[in-house]
């Protein structure tokens, strides 16, 4: 039985990382080499079960559930978690909480080393459908980690646990930048939030607080820079950035180039929508920017294009000037790879006689592996590839949770059990959303590529593994279906990080480190 015992990530002024970094670094969000892929002489494990205890080496109750990624470097692990949750916490709305804490673990037995308090300034619903105050994963450089709350605090600590400085910040109540995931770059700490209140170029607040609705009267948010190592504000980018875009990384032309985005649900108040890309200089140059692509939430960056989707359709966009390249119809073609129940096996059906979700796919899931670009669908239990070269749209049915039964593991193609009971026992209330199938109108984790195999998780704790290099898009693609735990019991928002052969997860009662059992 597996006991359940609860990069150094260099700054650069020229580009994010080394091509070299060592492989005992996830050092922020968006992994080693700013993409979410990973390419490694290590093995990873592609199959485990939390629930049945195969190819776990640890877990570790958490103390109280969080959002957070896991920053890795060397011997420790960060994570953010909301601090221990009361019934004083729960409001008519729901659970909310201002105050999360900070933590460095063992990255070997998964043991609380230190924590620290980040306390906010507005309280954000716990377990949120979207995000909420502990959605920043900490960023490290191998010396220190910095933590955000996104209720309205950061700070920057040294890997002993002694903080180097700790900032407030103002959080606008038409939501927050809570998708915005932070980064080091230049010697800066790079976080998306509104301009102070006494900057004169701060747009006034009008509207009424917490009128998320209002469609006028706001302040708008902008990615900000912050002195990594005192805190001081350095820098605004002035284009703005909507509370829905979390900003992908790349570069062009050897320089460092952040992809933004500004529109999305609930009207924000930054224009115009669409995306636009920005140099990572001292003067932040603003390159191109692509008014009336709605689908902020879904910006990629690779070494030559951007992308996004629209409402029908997927777009590839020319890095250095935007243009489109090719605009890929999605919604009503390609066929689905679908398993009936009643042989056992995989038909192929047309995908506008099975796919009817009003959503093309599920927040912030979609991610691209060489010619192929692959998302988890609007509808519960499908995933999608696009082939770039042929305009070949796929998707392939998968089950929607794996159930264990007399030790048996047994897939559950349309039924499901959902819980985010917290790592200290609270019962959570709130937006009900949250506890679907984690398909369509829902966050799910950003999915990450190891070794060319992509990592998909869901809100219930199932977990995808795809073969990103296969011809074609079907059942063969799909490696292994795995379990965060006992289903019903299991509920995660949080990014896997991958380091030494070891895959970390978190769930809202636990951190768990997955790695193949000789």
């Amino acid at each position: 039985m597996t006991p359940r015992t609860s990069l150094a990530f260099v700054v650069l002024a020229a580009a994010f990382v080394s091509a070299a970094v060592a492989q005992d670094q996830w050092p922020e969000h968006r992994g080693p080499n700013q993409n979410y892929h990973l390419t490694s002489d290590d093995p990873y494990p592609k199959s485990w079960s939390v629930a049945n205890d195969d190819n776990i080496r640890w877990r570790m109750p958490l103390p109280e559930t969080g959002h957070s990624g896991i920053a890795i470097a060397g011997d420790k692990l960060f994570l953010t978690c909301f601090r221990t949750l009361t019934d004083g916490d729960q409001g008519p709305d729901g659970t909310s909480v201002s105050e999360t804490r900070g933590y460095c673990l063992s990255a070997d037995s998964g043991a609380i080393l230190w924590s620290c308090d980040l306390p906010g300034r507005r309280p954000n619903q716990v377990n949120g459908t979207f995000t909420d105050s502990t959605t920043p994963t900490p960023v490290t450089d191998g010396k220190h980690v910095w933590f955000v709350n996104a209720g309205g605090f950061m700070a920057c600590h040294t890997f002993d646990g002694q903080r180097v400085w700790g900032k407030e910040f103002e959080v606008r109540t038409k939501h927050s930048a809570k998708q915005f995931q932070p980064l080091l770059h230049g010697g800066n700490l790079y976080y998306a939030m509104m301009r102070d209140a006494s900057d004169p170029m701060r747009r006034p607040q009008t509207a009424t607080d917490y009128d998320k609705n209002s469609k006028t009267g706001w302040p708008w948010m902008h990615v900000r820079c912050f002195d990594a190592f005192t805190g001081q504000p350095t820098a605004v980018l002035p284009e703005g950035i909507s509370v829905h875009s979390k900003g992908a990384l790349g570069t062009l032309n050897g320089e460092p180039v952040l992809l933004h985005a500004k529109g999305g649900g609930h009207s924000p108040p930054e224009k115009p929508y669409g995306i636009g890309l920005t140099r990572l200089n001292p003067t932040h140059d603003l390159i191109w920017e692509r008014p009336g692509l709605y689908f902020e939430g879904t910006h990629f960056i690779d070494e030559k294009h951007a992308y996004c989707f629209d409402k029908k359709d997927f777009f590839v966009l020319d890095l250095a000037t935007g243009a489109t390249i090719k605009q890929i119809r999605i919604r009503d073609v390609g066929n689905v790879s679908m398993f009936d129940e009643a042989s056992g096996r995989y038909q192929q059906r047309p995908a506008a006689s099975i796919l009817k979700s009003q959503h093309l796919l599920t927040h912030r899931t979609n991610i691209g592996v060489g010619k192929y670009h692959f998302f988890m669908g609007g509808q519960p239990g499908i995933l999608g590839r696009i082939d770039i070269e042929t305009d070949e749209v796929s998707y392939l049915q998968v089950p929607v949770q794996i159930v264990i039964e007399d030790g048996k593991r047994k897939p559950s193609w349309r039924e499901f059990r959902s819980g985010d009971d917290t790592g200290s026992g609270f019962s959570v209330k709130g937006d009900q959303r949250r506890l679907g199938h984690g398909f369509g109108h829902i966050s799910a984790a950003t999915p990450i590529v190891v070794n060319n195999h992509i990592y998909f998780s869901t809100v219930l704790g199932t977990v995808y593994v795809v073969d990103a290099t296969t011809e074609r898009f079907d059942e063969r693609s799909l490696v292994a279906v795995n379990d965060l735990g006992e289903a019903g019991k299991t509920w995660t928002l949080s990014p896997f990080a991958a380091a030494n052969g070891r895959l970390y997860q978190r769930t809202s009662r636990e951190i768990i480190c997955i790695a193949d059992q000789d």
